[in-house]
C-alpha cells in the first residue's frame, strides 16, 4: 500500500513521446488509486504514474450503510487533483476511465456519490460489480498458474479476502474446477466488533468469532476437494507478505506459524503504531488485522503448513488489469461455460439439449453476426442463456421461462457481471414465443440498446432451441444459406425435420421480425 501522495515505482518508464496514453482511476475501499501508462506493444502497459490517496468508503459503508458527506467531499477533492495531474500529461477526458469498488451498491447513497464523481470529473463512473471482480481476481490466479510450472500441474485452492466478500476459486492442472462466493469481508467483519472509533477493537477472538462460520462453510464446500497449495490473494496480506518471506517464481511463501505470530503482534499495536510500522495511511491500515485474521482461519480450517502469496502490489496490478481490457480468452470462455453447466446440473437441466441448442446458438451467432451486428463479448452470454435457459424447468414445467427468469437473476454466474447475467436471465425468459414488452419486469429497466440486445440474442435463442425441438440430438450439424427473404438452414443428418420445422414456424416469428428472414430447413 502507498503512503498518502507518494507514487509508487514506475515498473518501467515510458518515453515521454509514446502515444495513446490511458489513466485509470479507481475508487476502492480504504483509497482512491490512479494509473497512468502507455501501450507495451505486447497487450499490456507500462506504468509511467501510480497515485494512491486514503478514503473510508467500506469504513463508512460498513458502519452506517451509506457514505458519510465528509467522505463525498474527500472524494471530489481527489478526483480533483487527479484530473490536474492527467492534464499535466496531456491526457483529454475521453483517455480516463473511472472505476468503483462493487461494494459502493451497499450504500443507500451510492447513486448520489456516482453523480459527484461524475460531475467533479466530467467522466462516466463504472461499478465493478461482483462478476467483475471475481474475472479479475481469476486473471491473477491464471497469471500464477502459468508462471509456477508445479502450480499448473497441482491441485490449487486460491482464497481472495476482499473488503465485503471471500471468494474461493480450485483449479486442477490449470482447469477451474470450483468457485465459491461468500459474504464475508475484511471491513464487514471488522465493523461487526467495532462499536465506535474510540473502541476500535481488533481482538483476534472478536475477529475469529466473525469469521468461523463462513469458514467452516467453505471447508464444508470443498471438504471433498484435494489441496496441494494454499494461495492467498488479496491487497493487506500481499502487502505484508515481503516482511515475512522472499518470493520466489513470483510467490511468497509464509508459514502459518510466522503469519500467527505477526497477526498478534499487529493486533495489540495501536492504530498510531501500525501506521508507523507498516508504513501505511490509516485508511489502509485499518483492514490488514482482519485480513491477516481471516486469512489465518483459512489456513488452519485447511491444515495448511504453509501459505503461497503473490508477489506485487494487488492493487495496482488491478489498475493495470482494468487498464488492458484484454478480450476474454478461450481459456476463459470455456471456464464460464463450464462452471454454467455445472449451475444447470445442479438445477437439473437436460445437459444433452442445453450443450446442443448452445453449439447452434454459437454457430448462428457467428454466422449471422452481419445481421446483428453486436460485438464478440455477446456470443458467451448467449452460449450461457442457451446453457441455462431451462434451469426453471426445476420448479415447474408450467411457465417456467419465468422461473428461470427469477433462478438466474438470484443465481451468481462465475465470469458475467451482473448486467450480463441480468441479459442471461431475460434471454432464459424469452426463448419461448413470449415477446418481451415493455412493461415487463427487468426488461423495462434496460436502456434501448440492451433491450435491442435482448432481441437480438433471443432470436437466435429461438432458432438454436427450436432445431432440438425433441431433445433427442436428431439434427447435429447444421449449414446456413440466405436466400432473398429467406434463411436456409441445411441439415445433413435428418431426412424428416417436420417437428422442428414446426418448431421453428410457431416461436420464431422474432427472428423474422429482427432479420428479416423467414427461416427454412431444407436438405442440402
Amino acid at each position: 500500500m502507498s503512503a498518502l501522495d507518494q507514487p509508487s515505482t514506475p515498473i518501467r518508464v515510458a518515453a515521454p513521446d509514446v502515444p495513446q496514453e490511458q489513466a485509470v482511476i479507481f475508487v476502492g475501499a480504504t483509497s482512491v488509486l490512479m494509473v497512468i501508462g502507455s501501450p507495451d506493444g505486447k497487450g499490456g502497459f507500462d506504468v509511467i504514474e501510480h497515485l494512491d490517496r486514503p478514503l473510508p468508503i467500506a469504513r463508512d459503508i460498513f458502519r452506517t450503510g451509506s457514505v458519510a458527506r465528509s467522505t463525498v467531499e474527500q472524494a471530489a477533492t481527489i478526483l480533483r487533483d487527479y484530473r490536474l495531474a492527467v492534464r499535466d500529461y496531456g491526457l483529454s477526458t475521453s483517455q480516463v476511465r473511472l472505476y468503483n469498488t462493487n461494494i459502493l451498491l451497499e450504500a443507500s447513497n451510492h447513486e448520489i456519490f456516482l453523480n459527484r464523481l461524475q460531475v467533479t470529473s466530467g467522466i462516466s463512473p463504472r461499478l465493478i460489480d461482483d462478476g467483475d471482480m471475481t474475472r479479475l481476481v481469476y486473471q491473477c490466479a491464471r497469471r500464477m498458474l502459468v508462471k509456477d510450472a508445479k502450480l499448473s500441474e497441482a491441485n490449487v485452492f486460491f482464497t481472495h479476502i476482499g473488503p465485503g466478500n471471500t471468494r474461493a476459486l480450485h483449479f486442477t492442472k490449470g482447469r477451474l474446477t470450483g468457485y465459491s462466493n461468500y459474504r464475508l469481508g475484511i471491513f464487514r467483519a471488522r465493523e461487526a466488533v467495532n462499536t465506535s472509533e474510540d473502541e476500535a477493537p481488533q481482538s483476534m477472538a472478536y475477529l475469529e468469532e466473525q469469521i468461523r462460520g463462513v469458514v467452516d462453510h467453505l471447508a464444508q464446500d470443498y471438504s471433498e476437494t484435494r489441496i496441494d497449495y494454499h494461495v492467498a490473494i488479496g491487497a493487506e496480506i500481499q502487502s505484508v507478505a515481503p516482511l515475512l518471506g522472499n518470493a520466489k517464481v513470483g510467490t511468497i511463501r509464509l508459514l502459518e506459524s510466522d503469519l500467527e505470530k505477526f497477526a498478534e503482534k499487529l493486533s495489540r499495536l495501536t492504530p498510531d503504531e501500525l501506521v508507523r510500522q507498516l508504513h501505511v495511511n490509516y485508511t489502509g491500515g485499518e483492514g490488514i488485522v482482519a485480513a491477516l485474521q481471516t486469512n489465518l482461519a483459512l489456513a488452519r480450517r485447511f491444515g495448511d503448513d504453509a501459505v503461497l502469496v503473490p508477489d506485487g502490489d494487488f492493487q495496482r496490478d488491478l489498475l493495470i488489469e482494468l487498464m488492458t481490457v484484454s478480450p476474454q480468452t478461450a481459456i476463459f470462455q470455456d471456464e464460464v461455460i463450464q462452471a454454467a453447466a455445472e449451475v444447470g446440473c445442479k438445477y437439473k437441466t437436460d445437459r444433452k439439449h442445453a450443450d446442443h441448442v448452445a453449439m447452434f446458438a454459437q454457430q448462428l451467432f457467428r454466422e449471422l453476426q452481419h445481421l446483428h451486428a453486436l460485438e464478440p463479448k455477446y456470443e458467451l452470454v448467449l452460449r450461457v442463456a442457451a446453457t441455462l435457459h431451462e434451469v426453471g424447468m426445476f420448479v415447474s414445467p408450467r411457465e417456467h421461462h419465468k422461473h428461470s427468469l427469477y433462478l438466474l437473476l438470484n443465481t451468481e454466474l462465475f465470469g458475467l457481471s451482473v448486467a450480463d447475467r441480468t441479459l442471461v436471465a431475460l434471454l432464459a425468459r424469452y426463448h419461448r414465443r413470449y415477446n418481451p414488452e415493455p412493461g415487463h419486469p427487468h426488461f423495462a429497466d434496460l436502456s434501448r440498446e440492451e433491450r435491442m440486445i435482448v432481441f437480438k440474442l433471443a432470436a437466435l435463442l429461438r432458432v438454436a432451441d427450436a432445431l432440438d425441438r425433441s431433445h433427442a440430438q436428431r439434427i447435429r450439424t447444421i449449414q446456413l444459406r440466405p436466400e432473398g427473404s429467406r434463411l436456409f438452414i441445411q441439415t445433413r443428418d435428418v431426412d424428416d425435420t417436420t417437428v422442428e420445422q414446426i418448431a421453428i414456424n410457431s416461436k420464431c416469428d422474432l427472428f423474422r421480425e429482427i432479420y428479416g428472414y423467414e427461416v427454412i430447413l431444407s436438405k442440402p
